[in-house]
C-alpha cells in the first residue's frame, strides 16, 4: 500500500519523541536554546531552498516559462535568515504587503549566488541540446531575473512563508516535544507543501526532519559557537540548480549581520493552531 506523505511525515514528527538528539535539545529557557535551533533553521533553510529547487529543476521543460521559473532561482538564491535573538529563527513577512523591508533584505546583495544558479541553469539546457533557451539564462541576465520577481514576487513570497512555517513547525516539535506537536507538523507539511509553487512537495517533510537531527547532532557536538557571528551556511555554500555538487563563491553575502527584520511567517490563509506553543503564541502555523 502506497502511503501518502501526510502520512508520512506525523509518524516521522512522532518518532522524533524518543530520538536523543531531539530529546537532548534545549528548551525555550535553555541558555543555548537560540544558538541551537539558528543552526537548525538555517540548516533547514538551506535543504528546503535547495529541495524546491531540485524538485521543481527536473523537469527541463518548466525552463520554457521563465516567469514561472525566476522566483525559484531567486528563492534558492536568497540570504538565509540568522534571526533575532531568542525566539525569532525566520523571515516575518506579517508585514508585507504594506511594508517590503523583510521582503527586500531576503534578496539584498544576492547578484552573484542567482547568476551562479543561472551558470548551471544554462549549462544544463546546453547540455541537453536546447541552446537557444539555454542563452535566455545566462548569469548576464541574473539582474533582469531579480526585476521580474521583484515586480510580482507573490509567488516568492509564498515560498518563503511556506518554509517560515515548516521550519517554525520542526523548532516547535523540538522544544515541546508532543504528540501534539508531532500531529501540528505533520499538519503543517501538508498545508504548505502539498501544493508549493505547482507541486506536491510533502516528501520533503521527512527529510526536514532528518536535516534537523543531523543539526542537532553537530550543534551538540560543537559546543556554543554562534552561525550569525560565523557565518555558517550562508549562500556561500548553496548548490546550484542540476548541480549537487556545484558551489557558489557568493562575497557579496559575506557580511554576516541579520538582513531581515527577524521573526516567523504568519499566513491569514493558513489554518491556525488554538492550542499554539508559547513560543509564537499569536500565530502558530499548522
Amino acid at each position: 500500500m502506497t502511503h501518502h506523505p501526510f502520512h508520512l511525515s506525523r509518524p516521522a514528527a512522532a518518532a522524533t519523541l524518543t530520538d536523543p538528539q531531539w530529546r537532548n535539545a534545549p528548551t525555550e529557557r535553555d541558555p543555548e536554546y537560540f544558538r541551537v535551533w539558528q543552526r537548525v533553521s538555517l540548516a533547514l533553510q538551506r535543504s528546503l531552498r535547495d529541495g524546491v529547487a531540485g524538485a521543481y529543476f527536473e523537469d527541463l521543460a518548466r525552463f520554457e516559462n521563465r516567469q514561472a521559473v525566476y522566483p525559484v532561482i531567486v528563492y534558492q538564491a536568497s540570504r538565509l535568515c540568522h534571526g533575532h535573538p531568542r525566539t525569532e529563527f525566520t523571515y516575518d513577512l506579517r508585514d508585507y504587503p504594506e511594508c517590503r523591508t523583510t521582503l527586500v533584505s531576503s534578496w539584498k546583495l544576492t547578484g552573484r549566488a542567482i547568476q551562479a544558479v543561472l551558470r548551471r541553469i544554462e549549462l544544463r539546457l546546453t547540455e541537453a541540446g536546447m541552446t537557444e533557451l539555454a542563452h535566455r539564462y545566462a548569469p548576464v541576465w541574473h539582474q533582469d531575473v531579480l526585476v521580474a520577481v521583484k515586480k510580482k514576487p507573490k509567488a516568492y513570497v509564498d515560498l518563503l512563508m511556506a518554509e517560515s512555517a515548516v521550519i517554525n513547525a520542526a523548532i516547535d516539535l523540538g522544544t515541546e516535544r508532543s504528540l501534539e506537536a508531532a500531529n501540528r507538523f505533520g499538519k503543517t507539511v501538508h498545508l504548505n507543501l502539498r501544493k508549493i509553487h505547482g507541486m506536491d512537495l510533502q516528501g520533503l517533510g521527512v527529510g526536514t526532519l532528518e536535516e534537523a537531527t543531523r543539526a542537532l547532532s553537530y550543534s551538540q557536538a560543537s559546543g556554543s559557537d554562534n552561525l550569525g557571528d560565523h557565518g555558517m551556511l550562508q549562500n556561500g555554500d548553496l548548490c546550484a540548480a542540476g548541480s549537487p555538487d556545484a558551489r557558489i563563491a557568493s562575497q557579496e553575502d559575506g557580511d554576516h549581520r541579520r538582513t531581515d527584520g527577524g521573526g516567523q511567517v504568519r499566513n491569514a490563509g493558513i489554518v491556525t493552531d488554538e492550542q499554539a506553543s508559547r513560543r509564537n503564541p499569536a500565530g502558530q502555523v499548522v
